[in-house]
């Protein structure tokens, strides 16, 4: 192994270094504690991904998908953008890509060589959070004006929660998480929809009755619209007359 592979190596295992597999999800009992410390952090590491224009997506089942497909589309729109999903199917690397390219060992390296320092300082770090600030630095690094981000766990507290993106959506609710987000579709969409910002549109697949009926509250309060999949007009309508379908829908 090259001294290139045993620190890329290395910078992986320190993500995870503190990972809880038990189960137990004891670092998430205090999600104010988490959302403080991830704060310091960020400020610690000087706001990275301030600038960046954010699609945020929570859910349950989907939202990998969804991201992807987000992706897929601002990058044939011309801009360049930055993608954040977990977890990887065959290389950690796939987690953060760059203009839909794997994001380099050496930006690895370089970006947990800083979030590693930062997060000593502020007290530590889960491995998600860890991953959400070096995610955030490798698209500053590479100068995206862009950047989709899936969330890791519910959303209302999540590290990739702490911006003001330009569009929201929420995949399908089910019950996932339950020993944190609670034990009800209801509890988990009231978490998933703490995405949910003034001002910032949001969009939604059709959901079961309760889940439904808690997006559209959230929306309400917090005081932005709420596009569901039933109430979309079929994307033909939205064309020029004349227009053909883009090709990826054919």
């Amino acid at each position: 192994m090259c001294v290139a592979e045993e620190a890329y190596a290395a910078a992986v295992r320190s993500i995870f270094s503190n990972a809880d597999y038990s189960g137990a999800a004891t670092r998430y009992k205090n999600p104010q504690e988490c959302w403080t410390r991830f704060e310091a952090l960020l400020d610690r590491l000087g706001r990275p991904g301030a600038a960046l224009h954010v699609v945020h997506i929570a859910g349950t089942n989907g939202k990998g998908t969804t991201s992807a497909l987000c992706e897929a589309m601002l990058r044939e729109s011309g801009v360049r953008v930055g993608l954040f999903t977990s977890p990887h199917l065959h290389c950690f690397r796939e987690r953060i890509r760059i203009d839909g390219a794997l994001v380099s060992r050496e930006a690895v390296v370089a970006g947990m060589a800083r979030v590693s320092a930062a997060a000593e300082a502020v007290g530590g770090a889960s491995p998600f959070e860890k991953l959400t600030a070096l995610a955030l630095l490798c698209f500053d690094a590479a100068g995206v004006s862009w950047a989709v981000l899936e969330t890791g766990l519910g959303g209302r507290w999540d590290a990739t929660n702490h911006f003001s993106p330009r569009v929201c959506g929420v995949t399908r609710v089910g019950l996932d998480h339950v020993n944190v987000l609670g034990s009800t579709v209801r509890e988990i969409a009231g978490e998933k929809a703490g995405i949910l910002k003034r001002g910032v549109p949001a969009f939604s697949v059709a959901q079961a009755a309760d889940a439904a009926e808690v997006l559209r509250a959230a929306a309400a309060a917090v005081g932005t619209s709420l596009t569901t999949e039933e109430s979309m007009p079929p994307l033909e309508a939205s064309l020029p007359a004349g227009a053909a379908p883009p090709a990826w829908l054919s």
